[in-house]
């Protein structure tokens, strides 16, 4: 705290807002003050609050409040009268009492050049209001005055109050008045918006200080001009020259960038692309067949249902593929086909089989690569996709109706789980996970079938990242992949591994993009 009986340095300009601020002696928003003062907001806060805040002669905090301002249509009503008033006007002049509907809207066209969509809101108002009546008693619509001097409605009482303000905090708006400005906003004669105010208030020591304990400092010179250079003037004006802060630090240059969650999905392709695979891309609009029934779930699997998956309307059916591989499919639902399973005894339908949906999961992209495998192909085969998928959930902090998955498959002779375990591993090491771990879990379309976890050294605890496991026969024998030849496969989660490097907590934020966390990410 600085005592006021000690010569406090203030820049002349800077000792006039503070007189200001003393005949004003109370509170003041910096916008509203900047108005009266006819200053550039950016100058007073950067400028002389700040040095009075420096100094300890004033104050100011910062509240989120919601600002009301009118739109040009609104400015217009403010000088011209509401649609409602301007039409009553016209309805009474020459002391009319009634008059026929249809004539008086072509009369208000004439006369006020409104249109008949504000012409009907403005009749609509007034009886709203109580300022006529209508009637058809005579066939055809009258309106009669009823209300011949019609006080102010608050409608018009609020359009009043921005007469002197561009702009309103709505705490400054009388309780009374609020339904008004509920009623234009949707009149869409006023916008809301949220804004950051900064409240000004002096000190105490502001509030008291007076001339005789300020030492005015006259105006610093920023810049030597060529001029004082050249006729030496500058070495008189060396006193007044401002200081430079040279080890102070520059302002924060927010220069363009990936998005971090871009960055992420290029980092899993790089590590994919290390560890031997090839990318591959899928349909994202995509058949049932490939789906569901290539991956041996069931058509009557909860999955499938429309709570659980977007099916498309129009088209709301798909082109299945040649009916050798349909058979097969078939086949291998209804009683095990050649996968030497006995299925799962059902009627299995090519209609249901030909429903166009949004991709559920990304599966239904590395099953469509195991329909291109033949006898001359070269394995082992490794394969990936990072893309997007559906589902038809609530969106919470943890879960969202689009998202992004990680798929993998390879292809081989002989391979066992710890072939697998060696890939997943391998991969979250490459993604900067040191403690990676796999248990038994259960998957429709795997057998035998693991979940992996990674370790969370902020959290200090193990999270599940997806799910993994051995395509069961009853998957890859309809390609005509069989034992010893063995198809590894995984369904990783992109955004639970963001939100983990990322250290985020909810997952909306990396499709929502909080612009404050963007710039400061260090990706």
């Amino acid at each position: 705290m600085i005592s006021i009986n000690q010569k406090i340095p203030i820049k002349s300009e800077h000792y006039q807002i503070l007189k200001k601020l003393q005949k004003i002696n109370k509170p003041t928003e910096a916008r509203i003050l900047s108005e009266k003062l006819k200053i550039p907001y950016e100058k007073l806060m950067s400028g002389a609050i700040f040095s009075l805040h420096q100094v300890g002669l004033a104050n100011f905090k910062e509240k989120e409040t919601e600002i009301m301002s009118l739109t040009p249509e609104g400015k217009k009503y403010l000088n011209s009268g509401l649609p409602e008033r301007q039409i009553f006007n016209l309805l009474i002049k020459d002391n009319r009492k009634e008059v026929k509907l249809l004539d008086f809207s072509k009369e208000v066209e004439k006369e006020l050049n409104f249109p008949k969509k504000i012409f009907f809101v403005g009749i609509s108002k007034m009886k709203k209001n109580r300022w006529v009546v209508s009637s058809k008693a005579m066939g055809y619509e009258q309106i009669f005055v009823s209300n011949e001097s019609p006080e102010k409605t608050d409608e018009e009482k609020f359009l009043e109050l921005f007469k002197e303000n561009n702009s309103l905090p709505s705490s400054k708006i009388p309780k009374k008045l609020l339904d008004a400005s509920n009623s234009l906003y949707k009149r869409k004669l006023l916008v809301k918006e949220k804004k950051m105010l900064r409240i000004i208030e002096l000190t105490s020591e502001g509030k008291e200080i007076s001339k005789e304990n300020i030492n005015l400092i006259e105006e610093e010179i920023k810049l030597i001009s060529s001029e004082m250079l050249k006729d030496g003037t500058w070495k008189e004006k060396l006193s007044k020259l401002k200081s430079y802060k040279v080890d102070a630090l520059g302002p924060n240059i927010n220069a363009g960038k990936y998005h971090p969650l871009t960055i992420i999905i290029n980092e899993v392709r790089e590590v994919f692309h290390s560890m031997g695979f090839e990318e591959i891309k899928g349909p994202i609009v995509e058949e049932a067949f490939y789906n569901f029934d290539c991956l041996y779930q069931p058509q009557d699997h909860p999955a499938r249902e429309m709570q659980d998956t977007f099916y498309l309307k129009n088209p709301s059916e798909g082109k299945l593929p040649k009916k050798k591989v349909v058979d097969m499919i078939k086949n291998t639902h209804e009683n095990g086909g050649n996968s030497g399973s006995t299925g799962w005894g059902y009627k299995w339908s090519e209609d249901i089989a030909k429903k166009i949906l949004l991709r559920t999961h990304t599966p239904a992209t590395t099953i469509r690569r195991l329909s291109h495998i033949t006898k001359n192909t070269k394995l082992p085969m490794k394969v990936f996709c990072v893309d997007r998928v559906f589902r038809n959930e609530s969106e919470d902090r943890t879960h969202l109706a689009q998202f992004m998955q990680i798929d993998g498959i390879v292809i081989g002779k002989n391979l066992t789980l710890s072939d697998l375990i060696g890939q997943l591993v391998e991969f979250y090491k490459r993604m900067g996970f040191e403690k990676v771990v796999t248990r038994p879990g259960f998957f429709p379309y795997t057998e035998p079938s693991m979940e992996v976890a990674v370790y969370s050294k902020k959290l200090g605890a193990w999270l599940e990242m997806g799910g993994s496991g051995i395509f069961r026969p009853e998957v890859t024998y309809a390609w005509g992949i069989r034992d010893p030849v063995r198809v590894l496969a995984w369904g990783l989660g992109l955004e639970r591994l963001a939100l983990l490097k990322l250290q985020r907590n909810d997952i909306r934020d990396l499709y929502q993009s909080p612009i404050q966390w963007l710039r400061e990410v260090p990706y």
